[in-house]
């Protein structure tokens, strides 16, 4: 089906973990060279987001949900990833969850990512723990996973392996890895 140029195409895709995973012990790093203002503002918009979704959730969680916080282990796999310009899960993520998106360039901001994934709480219905049936919903399901502590994201203007096909070659695609991941079959996000 071609693509048509006059209206932005967005994808989303989660991949859900079945089985919990074990974590090794962490190698020391040396202290992180300082960050570029654009990168930081990056940072505090997506955590903005998730926390403001978090803050949001229906039915309201008891207790609330924690805020989440930035993780630079989690930013790193999420661009390490994101160079690969790949729109599918990282299969060597380890010991983090991860939600995906891609659109045509400059189509959303930072804050409409996470709004894409959050505009799934509408299929989610916590009494049956389940998506409305033919609906995805394990986006928005990690978002506000209430054992999910950190978040760390990246995104990357690609020129290759476009999800779009050749008439949109050039696209966008956000990654965001979170710690711990979210999720599990059987178990409620809160």
């Amino acid at each position: 089906m071609p693509v048509s140029l006059a209206r932005p195409w967005c994808l989303v895709v989660l991949l859900s973990p079945l089985l919990a995973c074990g974590m090794g012990a962490k190698a020391q790093r040396p202290a992180p060279a300082p960050r570029p203002a654009a990168t930081r503002e990056f940072e505090k918009e997506m955590v903005a987001a998730h926390n403001q979704a978090r803050a949001r959730a229906r039915p309201t969680p008891k207790p609330a949900l924690p805020a989440l916080t930035w993780s630079d282990d989690a930013a790193r796999k999420a661009e390490s990833w994101a160079k690969e310009c790949r729109f599918e899960h990282n299969p060597n993520r380890g010991e983090f969850g991860e939600n995906l998106a891609a659109a045509t360039p400059n189509t959303w901001t930072t804050p409409q990512v996470v709004k894409s994934w959050v505009d799934e709480s509408a299929d989610f219905d916590l009494a049956r723990n389940a998506c409305t049936r033919g609906k995805m919903c394990g986006h928005y399901t990690q978002v506000v996973w209430r054992n999910t502590k950190a978040v760390g994201c990246a995104t990357r203007l690609c020129t290759k392996n476009s999800p779009f096909g050749k008439d949109a070659p050039t696209w966008q695609l956000w990654v965001c890895d979170y710690a711990p991941p979210g999720n599990w079959v059987g178990e409620r996000p809160y």
